[in-house]
């Protein structure tokens, strides 16, 4: 049985190893692309099924996350049963869409708690992965980059550089980094190599989470470090700052867009957000219907009111779900916190857990945080929900 999980787990993450890689290896959306969602969807129903049916003594936060999905799964019916098409410039927005979105980002959680549930997903699993994650990652970063400058000189815009949404996907990667706490020396590698590829993203929001979570991984090393090496973690972590100074300086001699990106910021602006946030404040408080108001507009209600989504998780829940939507949302990152704290006894587990939590609920705040999990940060919320119900269990049965 055992051999058998083993290989049904490689099977979904390859599966989505290859479902990253599309357009790369075929044509992105192309029938195997769709054979492969659903798949890795059907296996993501399944063991949601198993979880709940079958796993005893879960935690607040994996009932609060059945809600979450519960309320999506209804506002995402009714919308492909009645939504139309929608067109965001040549992009067409399609009602499934939201659904699979939906499905992608939070139904891995189920699969990857499972089988670390069922010790199938181990530490010595999740370090392997690591390497992996950081192949698919770096190609797919520089496929975006080729794509994106690629549009650009078709449309005759000479710019140095582009921005890069891989740049978030990057940031998952800081929590996988946790389990190679035996060896420091890659985990400093690690984090040049994903605050490198961050910068170079210039994705503002993604820049400003990577120094939280570079900063917390730094003072980690030292406070867990024994004393006799506490003072090599300052210098060879002095080191790594020195390198990332010295990116930031290089691109700010050799890149306009860089500077442009910079000051842009300095300046306070936010890429029309301001603007976007305003927008969705006033209808949400004010051009509401009372019903509206307290259960929302339906799913992607946002395009309807200012044809571009919210980039804001609490008022993109406003408008969609309402108050509904903004209560249970805020009561998924209470019972988040509460999980996390509860894994105190469990260090290492913990402060992967406590990095994937800031990085997501930072992004509430100017970015697709629900909607854009990735199996880079599933994998570790789930490993870590999973063995740390583990372990309780096994010094339960100890006593």
């Amino acid at each position: 049985m055992m051999l058998r999980e083993k290989h049904i787990l490689f099977l979904y993450i390859l599966l989505w190893f290859l479902y990253e890689l599309q357009g790369l290896l075929w044509t992105e959306g192309n029938i195997l692309s769709q054979v492969i969602i659903l798949t890795l969807n059907a296996m993501a129903v399944y063991y949601f099924c198993m979880v709940n049916m079958k796993v005893p003594d879960k935690p607040a936060y994996i009932y609060v996350l059945n809600a979450l999905m519960i309320m999506f799964f209804f506002y995402g019916m009714v919308y492909v049963l009645e939504g139309d098409h929608f067109y965001l410039g040549v992009t067409v927005n399609k009602p499934f869409n939201y659904l699979k979105g939906i499905m992608n980002s939070l139904l891995p959680i189920y699969v990857f708690y499972y089988f670390a549930w069922k010790n199938v997903l181990t530490k010595r699993y999740m370090q392997v992965l690591t390497f992996f994650f950081f192949v698919v990652i770096i190609i797919s970063y520089w496929s975006e980059e080729l794509e994106s400058r690629s549009i650009l000189m078709e449309r005759g815009v000479d710019r140095d550089g582009v921005v890069n949404n891989m740049g978030y996907e990057f940031l998952c990667l800081f929590p996988v980094l946790a389990f190679f706490d035996k060896r420091p020396w890659l985990q400093y590698l690690g984090l040049i190599c994903v605050m490198t590829f961050v910068v170079m993203g210039m994705k503002r929001g993604a820049i400003l989470i990577g120094t939280l979570c570079m900063v917390w991984f730094l003072l980690e090393m030292f406070r867990t470090a024994k004393s006799y090496k506490k003072l090599l973690i300052v210098v060879v972590s002095a080191v790594v700052v020195v390198i990332m100074a010295y990116l930031v300086w290089h691109l700010l001699q050799t890149s306009t867009f860089f500077n442009q990106r910079l000051q842009a910021t300095i300046e306070g602006n936010t890429s029309g957000r301001d603007f976007l946030f305003a927008t969705f404040l006033n209808y949400f408080l004010y051009d509401t219907t009372f019903f509206q108001f307290l259960l929302g507009s339906g799913a992607n209600a946002t395009l309807e009111v200012s044809v571009n989504y919210a980039h804001n998780d609490w008022l993109e829940l406003a408008v969609n779900q309402g108050v509904l939507g903004i209560v249970l949302y805020a009561i998924y990152w209470i019972s988040f916190f509460q999980a996390w704290r509860s894994m105190s006894g469990d260090r290492l587990i913990g402060f992967a857990f406590g990095l994937v939590l800031l990085i997501y609920f930072v992004r509430t705040f100017f970015s697709f945080s629900y909607g854009g999990m990735s199996i880079y940060s599933t994998s570790v919320l789930g490993f870590c929900l999973g063995a740390g119900m583990r372990g309780k269990e096994e010094k339960s049965m100890a006593v």
